[in-house]
């Protein structure tokens, strides 16, 4: 077995790439014992080869580098333990959060899937809805920072020139428990699709309205179907709209 191997070759013997190792050295966590003169190529003893494993064993445990610098110091069969039953701990709760997120995505998923079954852009009538729920997202300069907007699908509410978004929560939602969750009461809707960019929602609206001679809230909700998360081009974007449809007196 050789003494020395170039970066090169110690590269090749963990299958990473030479960047990986200029990067533990810049870290610290493994330094090469010089430099061939020529080639200027760096060298590493053989035995630092064992060094690297455990650097490589764990990044796969998840370490992150910061903390490998003072695992990689004197330890004793406590403090290893210790430390791995610390990181064992740390992935099992990304997991729990990995399989929370896969739960809202296949949520999301079935979601979409549904209401584009059926769907008829055109058609406009009048359905029952039982009650929703949603997690308020705030207006349009505070939507985009809020996790909730990028993991459920969107509600828009249009108040005379006044716009506010929520998170529609559906089924079993985990984040519900951590945020104050708001209902859209049951009853029956004007319900009608928007096809397009939301700057011509505002003539579906029009559309819908003129469409019957029933009394309608001013309110306005919509539901995104399809969305920037999921269609690239805005001429493709599907939004549900539904009005409330008052009773004789004007009462919801």
């Amino acid at each position: 077995m050789k003494e020395y191997l170039r970066i090169g070759e110690l590269a090749r013997l963990f299958h990473v790439d030479v960047q990986t190792l200029r990067l533990y050295e810049e870290k610290g966590l493994l330094l090469p014992q010089g430099r061939e003169e020529g080639s200027n190529y760096r060298y590493y003893k053989f035995d630092q080869s064992y060094s690297l494993a455990l650097i490589r064993y764990l990044r796969r445990l998840g370490c992150p580098l910061s903390e490998i610098s003072g695992f990689m110091g004197q330890r004793s069969f406590t403090e290893t333990c210790s430390y791995l039953r610390h990181q064992s701990s740390n992935l099992r709760n990304q997991l729990q959060e990995l399989l929370r997120l896969d739960a809202v995505i296949q949520t999301k998923i079935a979601f979409t899937e549904q209401e584009l079954k059926n769907l008829c852009v055109e058609k406009v009538s009048a359905e029952y809805f039982d009650t929703m729920q949603y997690i308020a997202l705030g207006n349009l300069s505070e939507v985009f920072s809020n996790e909730l907007f990028y993991l459920y699908p969107t509600l828009a509410f249009y108040q005379d020139e006044e716009q506010s978004f929520g998170a529609y929560l559906i089924g079993e939602v985990p984040e519900a428990s951590q945020h104050e969750v708001h209902e859209i009461p049951a009853g029956t809707y004007l319900t009608g699709y928007h096809s397009g960019p939301y700057s011509t929602i505002w003539d579906t609206f029009t559309r819908m309205r003129t469409s019957t001679e029933l009394p309608l809230a001013e309110d306005v909700i919509c539901i995104n179907i399809i969305d920037q998360f999921v269609e690239v081009n805005p001429q493709n974007y599907i939004t549900k709209i539904l009005i409330r449809i008052l009773d004789c007196d004007g009462i919801a």
